[in-house]
């Protein structure tokens, strides 16, 4: 039964109180793959910001963008819907996700976090998921080690869809050890 429910998985855009991309860490460049990736392998995609709604992404409107998936992306009404819709922090339920991508990440992971970001990625791993996290501009995260989830990190341009391929890998076998 529990293989048969679609992998929900969260993608964080992880922004600062004013909705403001951290450093043009978070762009629609490096969200573009790992939405189709898991949109493409039958996940439901749940995109989140601090505040909610609309992020400021620096490439939202180029001219021409280069990379396939980004004028897929801007070509997708349902896609921009997402993307124009977020859930604020305070509206995710991390037993609610299967893993989590977290892209511009520039803070600290430590128990004293109780709000925003942080504190979302610290449930996560608490709940035992799996998290992978690409950091902005400023390296800060110390790594957590409580819970039973898998913590990656990443800062390479490539770094988004490895970690979203990582992600899904590790889903599916985890569903495939329970089934």
């Amino acid at each position: 039964m529990e293989g048969s429910q679609p992998i929900r998985l969260l993608v964080i855009l992880s922004t600062d109180e004013t909705g403001d991309p951290s450093a043009g860490a978070v762009t629609l460049g490096r969200i573009a793959s790992p939405y189709y990736l898991f949109k493409n392998a039958g996940a439901e995609v749940v995109l989140a910001t601090l505040t909610g709604g609309h992020p400021n992404l620096p490439d939202f409107r180029d001219a021409e963008p280069q990379e396939p998936s980004v004028r897929r992306f801007l070509l997708d009404r349902a896609a921009r819907d997402d993307l124009a819709d977020t859930l604020a922090a305070s509206q995710i339920v991390s037993e609610d996700f299967d893993a989590a991508l977290c892209l511009g990440f520039a803070g600290t992971l430590r128990e004293s976090d109780s709000d925003g970001v942080a504190a979302i990625l610290i449930s996560l791993l608490e709940s035992g998921k799996p998290v992978a996290i690409i950091f902005g501009s400023s390296v800060a995260a110390a790594p957590y080690s409580e819970g039973d989830g898998l913590l990656m990190f990443g800062v390479s341009d490539d770094a988004p869809i490895l970690a979203a391929h990582a992600l899904l890998a590790i889903v599916k076998e985890r569903r495939n050890r329970i089934v």
